[in-house]
C-alpha cells in the first residue's frame, strides 16, 4: 500500500470509528428501551416477521458488492468515463431489481404473516411490519448505489454523518414508543420507514450535487451489462446460502422453541453487530484499497494488503469480544432489564462465529476484485448450504437451541480453508505463508489471552467497577500479545510512528 494510500485507510478508518463509536452506544441503548417499549413477545415478531421481509433483497448485498467493485475498479484505472458508464448500467439493474422485490414480497406477504407461528392477535401487526420492512428495503436498495458512490470516493464523512443522524432518529423513536399506548409494533415499523426516506434521500441529493458520475443517462452496452450480471448472479448465489443460513436459523428457532427464544437470538444478534461495526468500519476504508492496487496489476501489493487486513482485522474483533465473552452475563443485565433465557450463549457462539467469519472477508474482496466469482461461490456453497438441514436434525432429535450455532462454527472453519485453497490460483497465493503469517500468530495470541485472562478476570468484582478494569486488564494483555506476535520491521514501524508522534 502507498503512504497516501495507507494515510487515506487511517484516516477513513478512525472516521468510521468515531462514526461507529456514536452508532454503536446510541443503538444498544435504543435496544434496550425497544425491549422494554414492545416487550418480549412483540420484540419478537418484530425480529423473525421483519427478518423475513427484509430477507427478499437478498441479491440486494450481491448488487451492493458489484456497485463497489466496478466504481472502485474504474477510478483504480483512473477512468472516469467508465465510471459513469457502470453507474448509470448498474442504476438501471437496481430499479428492476426493486420492482421484482415489490411484486414478489409483495404478494407473499398475507400468505407468509398467516403460516408463521406468531400468536393471532398480533397478526395485524405482523403484517404492519413485514410491508413496512418491504417498502423500507426497496427505498434502501435504490439508495445503495450512491452509498457505493461515497466508498468507491473514499469519502466517509457524510457516510459517517448520515449514520449518526440516523442513529439519533431511532432514538427519538425509541422513547415515542416508550410513551404511546396500543399499537406499538405497527407505530415502530412505520416511523422506522419514516427515518428510511429521510436518511436515504438526502444522501442522494448530496450525492447527485456532488459527484459528475451521479447523473442519469440511459445506457444499454450488452456486454458491459453482461458482465456486471454475470458478477452480480455469483454474488447473488453467495447471498442466497446466507440468507437461508441466516433467516433459516430465525425460523429453526421459532419453529421448535417459540418467538421468545427468537427474542433471545435477536438480542445476541444485536450485540454481536454492534461489535462487528469496528472490523466493519476497518474494512468499508480498505476494501477500496485492495480493489485499486489489484487494478493497478500490484499482485504482490493486494496480497500483502490481504494477509494484513485478515491478521489485523482478527485482532481489533478479538481484543473486543474477549471482555465481552468473559463478562457477557453482567453485560447483558447491565444493558436490559429482563434477558432472554439463552441470550448468554447464543452471544458466546455468536461471537465465534464472526471471530472465525472475519477472515475470510479480505480473501472474499480479493476474489471481488478479480472478478472471478463462480468458482469460489460454488465452493462456499457446497460448504454452507448443510446448516439448516443438519440442524432441523438435531432439533428434531431433541437438542438444546444453541446448537445450530455450533453447527455454523464448524462449517465456517471449514470455509476458510476452501476459500483459501479457491483463491489459490487467482493471486499466486501462497497458502503456507498465509498459514505461518497469519493463522499462527491468531491461535497463539488467541490462546494466551485467554489462558490469562480467565484467571485474572476472577481477580475482579462482578459490577462496574471490575467490568472496567477487567476489560482494560484484557486490552493490554492483547496489546502486548499481538505486538510481540508481529513481524520485526512491523514492530519496528509501529514504534518509529510513536517516536514521530511524541
Amino acid at each position: 500500500m502507498s503512504e497516501s494510500g495507507g494515510k487515506r485507510v487511517a484516516k477513513n478508518t478512525l472516521l468510521l470509528y468515531f462514526r461507529m463509536i456514536i452508532v454503536m452506544g446510541v443503538t444498544i441503548f435504543t435496544s434496550r428501551i425497544i425491549l422494554q417499549s414492545l416487550g418480549i413477545e412483540n420484540y419478537g415478531v418484530m425480529n423473525v416477521v421483519g427478518g423475513i421481509a427484509f430477507s427478499f433483497g437478498f441479491f440486494s448485498s450481491s448488487m451492493t458488492n458489484a456497485t463497489q467493485r466496478y466504481l472502485s475498479f474504474g477510478h483504480g484505472k483512473g477512468d472516469i468515463a467508465k465510471v459513469k458508464d457502470y453507474f448509470n448500467i448498474i442504476s438501471i439493474l437496481f430499479f428492476l431489481g426493486s420492482g421484482l422485490i415489490l411484486i414478489i414480497g409483495g404478494g407473499l406477504g398475507f400468505w407468509i404473516v398467516k403460516n408463521l407461528n406468531i400468536p393471532s392477535h398480533l397478526y395485524g401487526a405482523g403484517l404492519v411490519v413485514y410491508y413496512a420492512t418491504l417498502i423500507s428495503l426497496i427505498i434502501t436498495l435504490l439508495a445503495s448505489v450512491y452509498d457505493s458512490v461515497l466508498i468507491a470516493r473514499e469519502d466517509m464523512s457524510v457516510y459517517a454523518y448520515l449514520s449518526i443522524i440516523e442513529a439519533g432518529f431511532k432514538l427519538g423513536i425509541a422513547y415515542l414508543i416508550f410513551l404511546t399506548g396500543s399499537h406499538k409494533l405497527e407505530i415502530y415499523a412505520l416511523l422506522l420507514l419514516s427515518v428510511t426516506i429521510i436518511v436515504k434521500g438526502s444522501l442522494v441529493l448530496y450525492c447527485r450535487k456532488k459527484y459528475k458520475e451521479c447523473r442519469y443517462n440511459l445506457i444499454w452496452d450488452g456486454a458491459q451489462i453482461k458482465d456486471i450480471f454475470s458478477f452480480m448472479g455469483w454474488n447473488g448465489l453467495g447471498t442466497i446460502v446466507w440468507v437461508v443460513n441466516e433467516q433459516g436459523i430465525n425460523i429453526l428457532i421459532n419453529l421448535f422453541f417459540g418467538p421468545v427464544v427468537n427474542a433471545a437470538r435477536g438480542v445476541a444478534s444485536q450485540v454481536n453487530q454492534a461489535i462487528n461495526n469496528f472490523t466493519n468500519n476497518f474494512f468499508l476504508a480498505l476494501n477500496p484499497q485492495i480493489i485499486k492496487r489489484y487494478a493497478a496489476d500490484d499482485i504482490e501489493g493486494t496480497i500483502r494488503i490481504t494477509e494484513n487486513a485478515s491478521i489485523f482485522s482478527y485482532y481489533l474483533l478479538w481484543m473486543i469480544c474477549l471482555p465481552v465473552i468473559l463478562r457477557r452475563d453482567y453485560i447483558l443485565s447491565l444493558w436490559l432489564k429482563d434477558v432472554p433465557e439463552y441470550t448468554s450463549i447464543f452471544l458466546l457462539w455468536i461471537l465465534i462465529y464472526s471471530l472465525v467469519n472475519v477472515l475470510t472477508r479480505p480473501q472474499w474482496t480479493v476474489v471481488q476484485a478479480v472478478g472471478q466469482l463462480k468458482n469460489y461461490i460454488i465452493n462456499g456453497c457446497v460448504t454452507m448450504i448443510g446448516a439448516i438441514p443438519i440442524g432441523y436434525l438435531v432439533y428434531r432429535m431433541g437438542s438444546v437451541p444453541q446448537t445450530i450455532f455450533v453447527i455454523m462454527v464448524v462449517l465456517r472453519l471449514l470455509y476458510v480453508f476452501v476459500s483459501l485453497h479457491t483463491i489459490k490460483g487467482m493471486i499466486q497465493l501462497n497458502i503456507c505463508r498465509y498459514l505461518k503469517r497469519v493463522i499462527l500468530p491468531i491461535l497463539i495470541v488467541s490462546s494466551l489471552s485467554w489462558v490469562a485472562m480467565s484467571y485474572l478476570d476472577t481477580l475482579f468484582v462482578e459490577d462496574f467497577i471490575g467490568f472496567i478494569l477487567s476489560t482494560c486488564t484484557s486490552l493490554v494483555v492483547c496489546c502486548l500479545l499481538i505486538f510481540i506476535s508481529l513481524t520485526s520491521d512491523t514492530r519496528q514501524y509501529i514504534l518509529g510512528i510513536i517516536r514521530r508522534r511524541l
